[in-house]
């Protein structure tokens, strides 16, 4: 039974008849996405229960499944004129206009909710704008987990531009998860959304303890041995080992010079500038992993800039 005061909701939000429901029984039952089956408008509103377990950690979450509110229009030119500048916001959140009664549930929200996945359907842009009072939500509350999911309402594929998307949610703190991708090498998976919540640190989680082996040998007393001298033969061959290394810095230092700085800067901001009084280093960590993680399902090519794009990010907070 999950804990109802816990920190550990998942709010699943979108517009009807984008896949929610679908989403999360991939989630939870590791399965393709199933497109055949429509989803009813009474399935908003679900709670649905999910026991994780990793090799390290469990824990009991649960999703909540509901549809997003229909936003006056002063609101969509709002959200459009922050997806046109995604930095808009990247420090006063004050002035991001919601309904009062939505601030007023985020409030209570806040102390249950620590992931908050967004759906819409690319082939009908406008949906985009419904995130708008869940980004002000994410920027005053700063949840361990934060996704924007492109989906296609009826499974086809969808022909859209969404560069601009992407740039808005890496300068906001968002992943952007694109599950219309066709290309059968995307890093773009259900099975990247489940790692996403897998690796965020949940306040319920226990560790797994694993049961003592009674029968196992008594560790060896271990041996010392005196260490060896080193000899010129021995300095010799380590030089070769030394260059390596250093051609390996070298070839960093390459990939460092090709990067674009705009890039560079958007990922710090992506990483750094949620950080207020709501905010702490554990966010600051749940991002950077949540990057190392979208790194690790690249090609090699793509890594390696990505990774230094990474390491050049974090090494501006330190200068």
């Amino acid at each position: 039974m999950t804990d109802v005061a816990a920190k550990n909701k998942i709010l699943v939000l979108g517009r009807p008849k984008v896949n929610k429901a679908q989403i999360v029984n991939s989630v939870v039952s590791k399965t393709p996405l199933d497109y055949a089956t429509a989803i009813d408008d009474d399935e908003d509103g679900a709670k649905i229960e999910w026991s994780l377990r990793t090799r390290y950690y469990q824990a009991q979450l649960e999703f909540w499944v509901d549809n997003t509110e229909h936003l006056p229009s002063s609101q969509i030119d709002h959200m459009k004129e922050w997806l046109a500048n995604p930095d808009l916001h990247s420090e006063a959140t004050s002035d991001i206009p919601v309904d009062p009664s939505i601030a007023q549930l985020q409030e209570h929200l806040s102390e249950v909710v620590d992931a908050v996945i967004f759906v819409f359907d690319p082939a009908d842009p406008s949906s985009f704008t419904d995130i708008l009072p869940w980004a002000r939500f994410a920027k005053l509350h700063a949840p361990g987990v934060l996704l924007c999911v492109a989906v296609s309402a009826d499974g086809k594929p969808v022909e859209a531009n969404k560069d601009e998307w992407f740039e808005w949610c890496v300068a906001n703190g968002w992943e952007w998860l694109d599950l219309t991708d066709t290309d059968p090498d995307t890093e773009y998976t259900v099975e990247r959304l489940r790692e996403a919540l897998e690796s965020n640190e949940w306040a319920n989680m226990e560790p797994i303890k694993k049961p003592l082996n009674h029968n196992a040998p008594p560790a060896a007393t271990p041996v010392i041995a005196e260490a060896p001298s080193i000899t010129a033969q021995d300095t010799a061959t380590a030089e070769p080992q030394e260059q390596e290394t250093k051609s390996e810095w070298d070839g960093f230092d390459d990939v460092a010079r090709t990067l674009d700085p705009a890039r560079v800067d958007a990922m710090h901001q992506a990483l750094f500038s949620g950080e207020n009084e709501n905010d702490d280093m554990a966010g600051v960590l749940a991002r950077i992993r949540s990057v190392r993680d979208e790194i690790s399902q690249m090609d090699q090519e793509k890594a390696r800039t990505r990774a230094a794009e990474l390491a050049m990010a974090v090494a501006k907070m330190l200068t």
